[in-house]
C-alpha cells in the first residue's frame, strides 16, 4: 500500500516532537507558528525566538516552490538562521534557491509510517540581517517603549510608525537592537492571530 503524501501540519507537528522539545522546554525561548514578518508580508512558519531568530520553512509534497525566493529574501532580513524541511520532491529545486547560510533537512515518511527527518546541510550565521526590517517586528508601543529608554522626548514618539523605526535604528548598534527586538518579542502576553500565552 503507498503511503500517504506528507502534509504541512504532519511535518510541522513532527518538528515539534522531534526537532524542537529542547526549545519548548526553555523558558527563556519563545517558539511560535506563522510570525509576520515586514508587518505580514511573509510569514515564518516556525519561529525560535531565545539569543538568536530562527527561522524554519517547511515544503511539503503538497506546496510549491513559486513563494520561496521571497521568503528567503525576508528571512534573510531578520533571522539569525533557518532551516528549510523539505519533502525529497523538492530538494533539488530548494538547494537551488536557498543560500549557504540556511540549513536543509529532508522530510519523509518512515516505515512506521511517521515522518522521518535527514539533515542535508547544517544551518550557519545569516550576515545580512537588515536592521530597518528587523526593527518593524515591533509594534508601536513596543517601538515607543524602546526609544523612551533611549532617552528620546516623548514629542518625538507621536511621530508616523515608520520614523519611529528609523530613529531606533539610527540610535542602536545591531547587536543591542536585535537583542531589544527578541526581548519584545518574548515579553509579549498576546498576539494578534493567536491565543494568549497561558
Amino acid at each position: 500500500m503507498a503511503s500517504k503524501p506528507l502534509r504541512d501540519s504532519d511535518v510541522r507537528q513532527a518538528a515539534y516532537r522531534r526537532l524542537l522539545t529542547h526549545a519548548q522546554a526553555c523558558p527563556d525561548t519563545l517558539v511560535i507558528d506563522e510570525l509576520g514578518l515586514d508587518h505580514g508580508s511573509c510569514r515564518i512558519d516556525i519561529a525560535v525566538i531565545n539569543g538568536h531568530i530562527r527561522g524554519v520553512e517547511i515544503k511539503a509534497e503538497a506546496d510549491n516552490l513559486q513563494r520561496l525566493p521571497r521568503q528567503v529574501a525576508a528571512y534573510g532580513e531578520v533571522v539569525d538562521k533557518a532551516l528549510l524541511i523539505v519533502d525529497p520532491k523538492h530538494l533539488t529545486s530548494a538547494m537551488a534557491i536557498v543560500p549557504d547560510w540556511w540549513g536543509v533537512m529532508v522530510a519523509e515518511r518512515g516505515a512506521t509510517q511517521g515522518v522521518k527527518f535527514r539533515r542535508v546541510r547544517a544551518e550557519r550565521a545569516n550576515r545580512g540581517i537588515d536592521p530597518l526590517v528587523l526593527t518593524r517586528l515591533l509594534w508601536r508601543p513596543e517601538a515607543q517603549h524602546l526609544l523612551r529608554e533611549l532617552g528620546v522626548a516623548e514629542r518625538h514618539l507621536r511621530a508616523p510608525r515608520e520614523v519611529l523605526y528609523q530613529q531606533i535604528v539610527s540610535l542602536m548598534p545591531l547587536r543591542k537592537l536585535a537583542s531589544a527586538v527578541r526581548t519584545a518579542l518574548k515579553s509579549r502576553t498576546m498576539w494578534r492571530d493567536q491565543q494568549p500565552l497561558s
